[in-house]
């Protein structure tokens, strides 16, 4: 009789669950809760393996043994991995310019704002009413993924209806010298 390991929610998985099923499992469970985050595991570090070795093919296979991927996995280096790959994620600014990007955050002063993208361009109020239009013009459209450029029609940006700039510049009439 096979032993299972309780889950919440009525949840069960065998104990003896192999490493490659386990992997599927985060992964379906990633993209149907739009998680995201880099998963470091013996797979990793066979193809760091890989892309170290100056011939590949004289790699034995599999590139760890299992005694070698315990081995690894018993080092300091490896135990801090995830508080590493954390604080790299924090000090690249990540999450906040996904809340910025996603116009949850001011894109200025990183200020809370509400509303969808359309309403506010991605500033607070303060920042907006400093903001220049042309300035915005540069800027990614806040209604997009927050780094592509806006899609100008007409006299709008399809996606985030922000003014479009003019066509071509506005001719200023001369005095004439007589």
């Amino acid at each position: 009789m096979p032993m299972f390991i309780g889950l919440p929610h009525g949840v069960s998985l065998p104990r003896n669950l192999a490493e490659p099923d386990a992997r599927h499992l985060v992964s379906v469970l990633a993209r149907t809760f739009q998680w995201t985050g880099p998963l470091f595991g013996r797979a990793e570090v066979e193809a760091y393996l890989h892309a170290q070795a100056d011939d590949p093919a004289t790699l034995p296979s599999p590139a760890l043994t299992d005694e070698d991927w315990r081995r690894v996995q018993n080092t300091a280096a490896w135990k801090r991995l995830a508080a590493d790959a954390r604080r790299a994620i924090a000090t690249a600014d990540v999450i906040g310019q996904a809340l910025r990007q996603a116009g949850c955050c001011c894109t200025h002063c990183d200020t809370s704002i509400s509303g969808p993208p359309t309403a506010n361009w991605g500033l607070c109020p303060v920042c907006l009413n400093r903001a220049q239009l042309a300035d915005l013009q540069l800027m990614p459209c806040p209604a997009g993924d927050g780094a592509s450029k806006h899609r100008w029609d007409g006299g709008t940006c399809t996606d985030c209806t922000m003014p479009s700039p003019p066509n071509r510049p506005h001719l200023t009439a001369l005095a004439t010298v007589a």
